[in-house]
């Protein structure tokens, strides 16, 4: 799967901007975390598909453009073990579908079945419509 950065984003690959060196402490493991799951994700076979970061959010998307995401990967802390949260966008009444991984391996997987099931075309605001 190529992950496409979109045009605000170029700057700097996936992984440059998930270097654990540019991280402080406090976030843990989930630089690491993410690099691993980037690294999965990029050896698949499947259409491309665009990405966008925010904060140390990776969120996915249907077109170059950051105004709205289908899938959302967050590291989270539960037991005071890191896992993935993997949030896919839905329509009414249920405005989310989520999941958690606590490997990369399965965090692919629910990445691609977000990304089969996730609502287009929403708008949909990273900080106020992921939680």
């Amino acid at each position: 799967m190529e992950l496409k950065r979109i045009s605000g984003q170029q700057g700097e690959t996936l992984f440059e901007f998930y270097d654990p060196n540019n991280w402080p402490s406090q976030w843990g493991k989930m630089p690491e975390m993410m690099c691993q799951l980037i690294k999965i994700l990029e050896s698949i076979d499947h259409e491309p598909v665009w990405v966008f970061t925010s904060h140390a959010e990776l969120l996915f998307t249907h077109k170059d453009d950051y105004k709205d995401w289908q899938v959302l990967v967050q590291i989270i802390e539960i037991d005071k073990k890191q896992h993935y949260k993997i949030t896919a966008a839905q329509e009414n009444p249920w405005h989310h579908l989520t999941g958690f991984a606590d490997n990369p391996n399965t965090a692919k997987e629910l990445i691609i079945s977000g990304l089969s099931v996730s609502a287009i075309g929403k708008n949909r605001n990273i900080f106020l419509d992921s939680n």
